[in-house]
């Protein structure tokens, strides 16, 4: 991730994780002179600063909480702005898994929404890779640009205002990601832009969706290895004496297929 954490130390202009438990969590930025207030009183950010990451701190009304390093999803969970559903963690990261991604690669992404999976994507690929984003709408490609740079990501992210079902520019890429609600319409452009043998994954919300697609990706010729999945997630409370499964749980979401560019015969 492009925000620097270099130094273990939190210093004026550094963000923080102030955890209290698990629901009460806030990624802050921390500024001399500033504070952060919440239901729990305030703590002054000149308290803060010159603490290690991992510090215990106290609010003005005596409830504790420690400050950690934020990571990728905190940021994209409390302090990005949202236009759009975003790729949840469970889905991006066997997304990026599955795309085979390391430093370098060339990454096609249709559909760059809030940006949130360009995040996932370009964290993956950089330093020396680059992700080209395709996005019809000029609101999104505003917001996705303000998240991006929020990250210091915006530098390894070329997005591009326009449909990808109407041509993509770039060729021998290494993988690509699509999350649009009718991406049969750019399985054409996919293929042209793929390096032979290289994955593509696809993000949509239901049944009726994946089987259009799945049909269509059979009929073009071009695409073998034609997998779909659907992830859940469960989690647990955890208690001093009582560790038992959550009675909530990040079901559905979405269904991912994923297919290889093969050559035609």
């Amino acid at each position: 991730m492009g925000v620097d954490n270099s130094s273990n130390l939190v210093v004026d202009g550094s963000w923080v994780l102030i955890a209290m438990d698990s629901r009460k969590r806030w990624v802050v930025r921390v500024r001399k002179g500033g504070r952060f207030v919440c239901d729990r009183g305030y703590i002054d950010f000149d308290e803060i600063i010159g603490l290690e990451y991992g510090s215990r701190i106290r609010f003005s009304s005596g409830a504790e909480a420690y400050i950690y390093r934020p990571t990728l999803i905190d940021f994209i969970d409390r302090v990005f702005t949202r236009r759009s559903q975003i790729i949840y963690p469970k889905d991006a990261a066997y997304i990026v898994v599955n795309l085979g991604l390391r430093s370098g690669m060339r990454v096609l992404e249709v559909g760059v929404g809030s940006g949130a999976m360009a995040s996932y994507l370009a964290n993956a690929v950089m330093p020396g890779g680059r992700v080209y984003s395709y996005e019809v709408r000029d609101d999104m490609v505003s917001v996705a640009s303000r998240n991006l740079e929020l990250l210091g990501l915006l530098e390894y992210v070329v997005i591009k205002n326009r449909d990808a079902a109407e041509g993509v520019d770039e060729r021998d890429l290494d993988a690509a990601f699509v999350d649009i609600g009718d991406p049969w319409r750019v399985v054409d452009p996919v293929y042209e832009a793929l390096k032979p043998a290289s994955v593509a994954g696809f993000f949509i919300p239901t049944v009726n969706q994946v089987d259009r697609l799945v049909r269509f990706l059979w009929d073009h010729g071009g695409w073998g290895d034609v997998r779909v999945v659907e992830l859940l997630e469960r989690g647990y409370d955890v208690r001093e004496n009582a560790i038992r499964p959550s009675t909530r749980m990040v079901g559905h979401t979405g269904y991912i297929v994923f297919a290889r560019k093969r050559l035609r015969m």
